[in-house]
């Protein structure tokens, strides 16, 4: 679904990490050949809608030079404001811009993000947290996938798959073991997931082999807490992009509801999240017993 996406929607708080990933945004424009379409969700009780409209028709002013760019300014909720607008539309890559570290705490904040990958049925890209100034991602094409317990299923990877063939990319699949300790215990009686960095990698690789992709596979496996290990894992292999499913990528809270995974809210790297695709689940089914 990645690689047919006609139309990218970027939502813009008009933020300075929101002008820091542009031009992010304008690689993922020519990389995908797609329509662009600046989005802002205002609220009518603090703006005006011709103060909103100034601001959006002066942000990211080269968008103009597109072939295909529209501006569009909706009021309300911006959280429902922006799924309205996005499941009217098919093959649509929903970018978000990251957390501004330049922002003071905000007590009982909700994310925003976390709350949008949770509902959205379709690919959200987002950056954990960057520093505004820092430079984007290189877009090397090297894109992680990271793979958790197998209940969370491979949907995504399959995605991944198809997206590093069409652009000669090289894919990367990721795992962190537990740790052993009492805890881990548990863990046979509620997952399937290998208990060692060795069947760990078989198992990678038993899902690498029935990929029908045309990419260069890379495996990589390490075993401790997944904060520490994570980011060594992405810096070993190179990765500058990393897919993951929605299970993975929020997390719920019993205060706050929906929040980013702090492993991944963490990075500093691009991160697609994709939502559950029944259809290439079983694809994914049919492949692996055709392998067997």
């Amino acid at each position: 679904m990645l690689d047919q996406s006609t139309e990218i929607v970027f939502a813009t708080d008009f933020s300075d990490s929101s002008h820091a990933v542009i031009p992010t945004v304008a690689r993922w424009v020519d990389t995908l050949n797609a329509k662009l379409t600046l989005l802002h969700v205002y609220n009518p009780n603090k703006t005006l809608y011709r103060e909103a409209e100034v601001l959006l028709r002066s942000f990211f002013a080269e968008a103009d030079n597109y072939k295909y760019c529209d501006r569009v300014l909706i009021s309300g909720d911006p959280c429902e404001g922006i799924i309205a607008y996005c499941e009217r539309r098919p093959n649509v890559l929903l970018m978000l811009p990251p957390s501004d570290l330049t922002g003071l705490p905000r007590p009982w904040h909700r994310s925003l993000r976390a709350r949008l990958i949770k509902r959205l049925s379709i690919p959200v890209w987002t950056v954990g947290r960057v520093n505004v100034g820092n430079s984007s991602p290189s877009g090397d094409h090297h894109i992680g996938v990271w793979l958790g317990d197998p209940e969370d299923g491979l949907s995504h990877l399959q995605q991944a798959a198809r997206y590093a063939s069409e652009t000669g990319g090289t894919l990367h699949l990721l795992h962190v073991v537990d740790e052993v300790n009492e805890g881990s215990m548990l863990k046979p009686l509620l997952s399937n997931g290998p208990m060692g960095e060795e069947m760990a990698d078989t198992w990678l690789q038993e899902i690498a082999d029935t990929l029908d992709a045309d990419c260069r596979v890379e495996i990589h496996v390490a075993q401790g807490r997944m904060s520490r290990e994570l980011p060594q894992l992405l810096r070993r292999s190179g990765v500058d992009m990393l897919m993951l499913n929605q299970q993975s990528a929020v997390q719920n809270s019993w205060i706050m509801g929906p929040e980013i995974n702090p492993v991944f809210r963490k990075c500093a790297i691009s991160l697609i999240c994709m939502p559950y695709y029944a259809k290439f689940e079983e694809l994914h089914r049919q492949m692996a017993e055709s392998a067997a």
